[in-house]
């Protein structure tokens, strides 16, 4: 059903317009907190990092991130203050606590 004139003179709209505009309104854009994460770990992790990582998982509010060299697990462990903290400024509704990396080739 698209948008029309209901019987009594009221506009109708569809439910999936209207739920869009409703999580819209309230920032919710999405309905999953954690897909500003997946979608923008570039932006979260750090170009050099992202390319030799990806976030895998969130798991009770720690992210799971796969990284393809030991050498990236340092890094990753280093890195971690900033990428939650990057984490967390990207999702704020996201209840993220941790990080935890693991090699995965």
């Amino acid at each position: 059903m698209s948008q029309g004139q209901a019987g009594d003179g009221r506009a109708t709209r569809r439910v999936g317009d209207l739920l869009r505009e409703f999580l819209e309104t309230r920032g919710w854009a999405s309905g999953d907190p954690y897909t500003p994460l997946f979608t923008g770990w570039k932006e979260v992790a750090g170009p050099a990092l992202a390319d030799h990582s990806r976030l895998a998982d969130v798991d009770d509010g720690v992210l799971v991130v796969d990284v393809d060299h030991p050498g990236w697990m340092q890094m990753l462990a280093l890195r971690s203050p900033a990428v939650l903290e990057a984490a967390r400024r990207a999702a704020p509704r996201a209840r993220i606590t941790g990080l935890r990396g693991r090699i995965s080739r």
